[in-house]
C-alpha cells in the first residue's frame, strides 16, 4: 500500500516554476508517480493540481527560503475544522471528502466550538468582502485552491481575525531543503505540519 501511495500524483511547489522544474528533476526517482512542477501561485491557481505537495524552497537565501515556507503556511496549509464542526458539516452535506475523513481530528469539548462559515465553491474577493459582514471568523472552504482572493484583501481579512480551514487540506509529503535550511530547522519547523519529512538537496544529484 505504501508503494502505491508513493505513486500518487504530487505537486513539486517552489517559489518559481523554473526552480520547481529543477527540484522535480532531482526528485523524479524518489517520487516515482506523476509529478507536477509549479510555483506556489501557480499551484493555488490550478484546481486540477494534486492535493499532495513537496515544498521546495529555492535554496539561494535562508531568509527567502523561510519566507517561502511562511507564505505556503499562510496561503495553502490550512487545517481541517475540529471534529464537532466537521460532524455538523457532514450532517449538512451528507458526506465529507475522503481526505477529511482520513485525517479527522479527535473530538474536542463543546465549549471549544466556534461559529463557522462554510463557503462552498470558488471564493472570490467579492464573496469574501460580503462574508466579512458575518460574525463568523472561522471560514471553511473546500480546499485552498478554491480561494481567489487578492493579497491585499487576504491581509485585511487576517487583520479582521479571519482564519481559514479546509475540508480537503493540502498534504505536505516533505520539504526539500538545502543543507543550510536544514541546519536552521528550528526557525521554520513550526510552519509545516509536525513530523513532515525533511529531504536534503546537496550539490550532487542522487
Amino acid at each position: 500500500m505504501d508503494r502505491d501511495r508513493n505513486r500518487d500524483p504530487v505537486a513539486v511547489v517552489a517559489p518559481t516554476r523554473a526552480s520547481a522544474r529543477s527540484a522535480a528533476v532531482f526528485l523524479s526517482q524518489r517520487l516515482g508517480g506523476a509529478v507536477t512542477a509549479c510555483s506556489l501561485a501557480g499551484y493555488l491557481a490550478s484546481e486540477r493540481a494534486p492535493g499532495r505537495i513537496v515544498l521546495c524552497p529555492a535554496g539561494r537565501s535562508l531568509e527567502r527560503d523561510v519566507d517561502f515556507l511562511r507564505a505556503a503556511r499562510e496561503r495553502a496549509l490550512w487545517r481541517p475544522p475540529d471534529a464537532i464542526i466537521l460532524g455538523a458539516i457532514e450532517g449538512l452535506l451528507g458526506s465529507l471528502p475522503p481526505s477529511a475523513s482520513r485525517g479527522r481530528p479527535r473530538p474536542r469539548p463543546v465549549w471549544n466550538t466556534r461559529t463557522a462559515l462554510l463557503l462552498e465553491g470558488t471564493v472570490t474577493s467579492e464573496r469574501a468582502r460580503a462574508a466579512l459582514s458575518s460574525d463568523a471568523r472561522l471560514w471553511i472552504v473546500e480546499h485552498p485552491r478554491k480561494v481567489r482572493v487578492s493579497r491585499p484583501l487576504l491581509e485585511r481579512l487576517r487583520k479582521a481575525g479571519v482564519r481559514w480551514s479546509a475540508l480537503d487540506p493540502v498534504t505536505v509529503v516533505a520539504v526539500l531543503a538545502s543543507p543550510r535550511l536544514a541546519a536552521a530547522r528550528s526557525r521554520w519547523m513550526g510552519l509545516v505540519p509536525a513530523h513532515t519529512p525533511l529531504w536534503i538537496r546537496s550539490g550532487q544529484r542522487s
